[in-house]
């Protein structure tokens, strides 16, 4: 008889669910970052290919998308270990829905500009939720908050706390 193992691997629903995810995400990346080039151009002038791949990562104007291009490259190395495992997959769903739901200040203002200047953005903000919502995530906590993202309109904060 073998001894029990504290790692579990990955289901094939889990790896499957891990994929959608990650192309979520990188979908939306794309699409972000497009959006920060139409703006960048705007007030410095247009930029060949070479030189804004080299300011996409050297430019502070571009930073505030770290934390989303870490997590796509996390998830990409969790999908090439052999076998995964369920717990980290779990962290990085984890990760994602805390970006995408209590970013940190640059990223949530950020990401909430470009959802008000790209369309794109906004239908890549619903792929996110539709695949982190099928993505395996820690349970809620004991006060009942959860870091599943929450679909809002992009100005809906604006109507937060008026008591309705």
């Amino acid at each position: 008889m073998t001894e029990p193992t504290d790692t579990t691997l990955a289901s094939a629903t889990q790896i499957a669910a891990m994929q959608t995810l990650r192309a979520a995400l990188l979908a939306q990346h794309k699409v972000l970052i497009a959006n920060d080039r139409l703006q960048y151009e705007a007030v410095f002038g247009p930029v060949p290919t070479g030189r804004f791949v080299q300011l996409l990562t050297e430019d502070a104007w571009f930073r505030w998308l770290d934390p989303l291009s870490r997590l796509i490259v996390a998830l990409d190395e969790w999908l090439e270990q052999t076998p995964p495992q369920t717990d980290a997959g779990i962290a990085l769903a984890d990760e994602a829905a805390k970006l995408f739901r209590h970013a940190d200040v640059e990223f949530g203002e950020r990401y909430r500009l470009a959802l008000q200047q790209a369309p794109d953005a906004v239908l890549g903000q619903g792929q996110v939720v539709a695949a982190l919502r099928g993505a395996p995530q820690s349970p809620p906590d004991v006060s009942g908050k959860s870091d599943a993202p929450v679909a809002k309109e992009p100005d809906a904060s604006a109507n937060e706390g008026d008591g309705a």
